[in-house]
């Protein structure tokens, strides 16, 4: 088939979404004639990364606003999600340019998929109509909320408001109902737009990892290092985090934590860590690159990732690839990817009880060797055979293969049922 593959989000080298845009596109084209929509800023790294592939590969076209948008977006007068709702209702108009979308036999709209911002220009593909994986339905939960600062914790229940407002939008019906399959990144988001649905639907986690460049360590740790990385927002949850550990800390002195990572609210955190007498036993080091949390990954005894609110989280599929064994909230994304063998989910319930549920799984693990070594060794395979790119690509061929299936037998049906 012929493929359009419309990825907002899709860059060579990177992890989360740019990653799902570039690792997905590149290994559909071994299998299809893939053509990839994308920003024009991402030109410069994919046409050299293009030039040093060999066999297959994907056509690309770039696409951005004005040069005084663009202008606009860097000096932060625009939030990333009003550029790319703008962006996105500007490429039917783009595609039409470029031949229109008629002479694909399926179009995909592939990554920055939260669905506030439907792709509408679906709703003129004469082909097959493929949408996701979609997030966005996910909410914090109201116990946790409590834990954030309260301006954070307004933002938060205000969008509990409008996902519900904008869950019932009239062009994300049509959207949603015109699309001959939509995969939805986590079961929250599922649940709530899968009425509206005309076709198939299924969840499928919406980024992956490759366990090349993420692999088991041979360090033996003593089980005392604890690792997050993450951005330092409210959503990530890394109050919560550092209550938890606080708790732990107080059973077992010889722990230490580690967060990675930078954030608006960073300099808070460390203000607490200080506060709390903790400077010694909890590092703040900042920002590290895609390619050097390998090498924290492998001095690493546990993984935390405390996201009140995520669509799903491509470094926690990266710690599990690593063989570090995973402690999550159990609800969203985190459920997905994190089974029970892999790591441990603690329940979602008071604000109390989550974060001393966080503080006893952290103790847990850290006097367990055999039980990190083992959830450590699922977590790898788990990842090898669900999250890995290969294993994503896969999926995708096989939902293609059904829809163009069914397809074919409603114009058979069709044909069949204009000779009678």
């Amino acid at each position: 088939m012929k493929l359009l593959i419309v990825a907002y989000a899709c860059e060579p080298g990177k992890g989360s979404e740019q990653g799902t845009g570039w690792n997905l596109a590149i290994r559909l084209a071994k299998h299809h004639e893939v053509t990839v929509l994308t920003r024009a800023n991402n030109e410069g790294v994919i046409s050299d990364a293009l030039a040093e592939m060999d066999g297959a590969k994907p056509q690309f076209l770039y696409h951005d606003l004005s040069s005084r948008m663009l202008s606009l977006k860097k000096k932060s007068f625009f939030p990333v999600q009003l550029y790319y709702a703008l962006w996105l209702r500007s490429v039917g108009s783009f595609l039409k340019e470029q031949g229109g979308v008629a002479q694909y036999d399926l179009v995909h709209h592939l990554t920055f998929n939260s669905f506030e911002i439907p792709p509408a220009f679906l709703l003129d593909a004469p082909g097959l109509k493929f949408w996701g994986p979609v997030g966005g339905g996910q909410v914090a939960p109201e116990a946790l909320i409590r834990t954030i600062q309260p301006i954070a914790a307004i933002q938060e229940r205000l969008r509990k408001k409008r996902v519900g407002l904008s869950a019932a939008a009239k062009t994300l019906k049509q959207t949603l109902g015109a699309c001959d399959a939509v995969l939805f990144a986590n079961e929250e988001t599922r649940n709530l737009l899968s009425p509206f649905c005309g076709n198939r639907v299924g969840v499928m986690v919406d980024v992956g990892v490759d366990p090349n460049h993420f692999t088991p360590s041979d360090v033996n740790g003593d089980g005392t290092r604890i690792l997050f990385a993450g951005k330092f927002e409210p959503r990530k949850g890394t109050r919560i985090l550092l209550r938890a550990f606080a708790k732990a800390y107080g059973q077992n002195d010889s722990l230490r934590l580690r967060m990675v990572g930078d954030g608006p609210e960073w300099e808070l955190e460390k203000k607490w860590v200080a506060e709390q007498g903790l400077g010694e036993v909890i590092e703040l080091p900042g920002r590290r690159s895609h390619a050097e949390m390998a090498q924290e990954f492998a001095h690493a005894d546990c993984f935390i990732f405390p996201s009140l609110r995520d669509t799903t989280g491509a470094i926690a599929l990266e710690a599990m690839a690593s063989g570090v064994p995973t402690i999550c909230l159990d609800h969203q994304g985190a459920r997905l990817m994190v089974d029970l063998e892999s790591g441990i989910r603690v329940p979602v319930t008071s604000e109390e009880e989550t974060i001393q549920g966080m503080a006893h799984a952290i103790v847990k693990l850290s006097d367990d060797a055999v039980m990190r070594a083992e959830m450590g060794r699922r977590g790898r395979e788990r990842v090898e055979e669900l999250f890995c790119w290969e294993s994503k690509v896969d999926r995708l061929l096989e939902e293609y293969r059904v829809v163009q299936n069914n397809l074919e037998q409603r114009s058979s049906s069709d044909k069949a049922e204009a000779k009678r």
